[in-house]
């Protein structure tokens, strides 16, 4: 197989292949929960609310009073459920912009005129090559912080247009509620400004409907940058940066021929990515020319 620089490694990059990793084990960890839950709720059935917590549970006094009921355990723990679902909008919104940071630094490394106002494409493997110090994250932050207006006008900024632009209404709900949960235990930090009242205010509830909107919703985002901007700039220079990275760490790299060397760079990439990575050693061939 041939090596093209500005070709991507099945079809998508590592940032995205992470992304996608995240947003399967997100799904995994979500939906367990979800199963247990009802499980749980359905033993409780038999009984009353006013029934002893002992009659269905064994607890030990470091985790809830004996003395306490099923009613009460309920009320706490679907508020458990409640704080689990707000959390998990937490995690959503992370996994997303951490991959909107690793995707556009790509970007912006492999192809560092982007954050120059533009010009002749520059090939920044030979920076990173030579520069032990060649890192352009700070160029990424515009894209992940703030309001999702001024993201989508940051990124048009850099690359022209915006692929997820009429999403910004749906995407600003997401980043409002992330904002809430991660710094009011998942109440309106407006209502929670000043402290009047000794009462714990309810839990935001957060249906299963509205995390399926929000899983679509992120995904698609990723989807359409990884189509809009990642073989046009990243092409295969993460991959390059792995090798670049991983090529001091294989001791006396030097007495390897070229082959041998390209043999062990596949098994490691492996072992990183679940991925076979055929032109390695026209990779290295690239990356030794530059």
């Amino acid at each position: 197989m041939s090596f093209e620089r500005y070709k991507l490694f099945e079809y998508r990059s590592l940032a995205h292949r992470l992304f996608k990793r995240h947003h399967t084990h997100f799904n995994d960890i979500y939906w367990s929960q979800r199963i247990a839950n009802r499980h749980v709720f359905s033993l409780t059935k038999p009984y009353k609310r006013d029934d002893s917590i002992t009659l269905l549970f064994n607890p030990t006094t470091d985790e809830i009073r004996n003395s306490r009921s099923l009613g009460e355990w309920a009320d706490w723990y679907s508020d458990f459920d409640r704080w689990s679902r707000l959390a998990s909008i937490v995690g959503l919104a992370g996994y997303l912009e951490t991959y909107i940071a690793q995707v556009s630094v790509a970007a912006f490394e492999s192809t560092p005129s982007l954050v120059l106002g533009g010009g002749p494409k520059v090939d920044g493997a030979v920076f990173l090559k030579h520069n032990a110090n060649y890192d352009l994250y700070q160029h990424s932050e515009s894209l992940t912080r703030g309001d999702w207006q001024a993201r989508v006008s940051a990124y048009k900024g850099f690359f022209g247009s915006c692929p997820f632009e009429n999403l910004i209404s749906e995407l600003e709900k997401l980043r409002i509620l992330r904002n809430d949960a991660g710094h009011s235990f998942g109440r309106d930090i407006k209502s929670m400004r000043f402290a009047q009242g000794w009462e714990v205010k309810k839990l935001a509830n957060i249906s299963d409907s509205k995390i399926i909107d929000f899983l679509k919703l992120v995904e698609s985002v990723a989807n359409s940058i990884d189509s809009h901007i990642a073989e046009e700039y990243v092409g295969q220079y993460e991959i390059i940066k792995v090798y670049h990275q991983w090529l001091p760490t294989l001791e006396n790299a030097n007495r390897y021929a070229q082959k041998e060397r390209a043999k062990k760079f596949r098994k490691y990439f492996f072992e990183l990515t679940s991925g076979i990575y055929s032109p390695a050693l026209k990779m290295m061939d690239y990356y030794d020319s530059l």
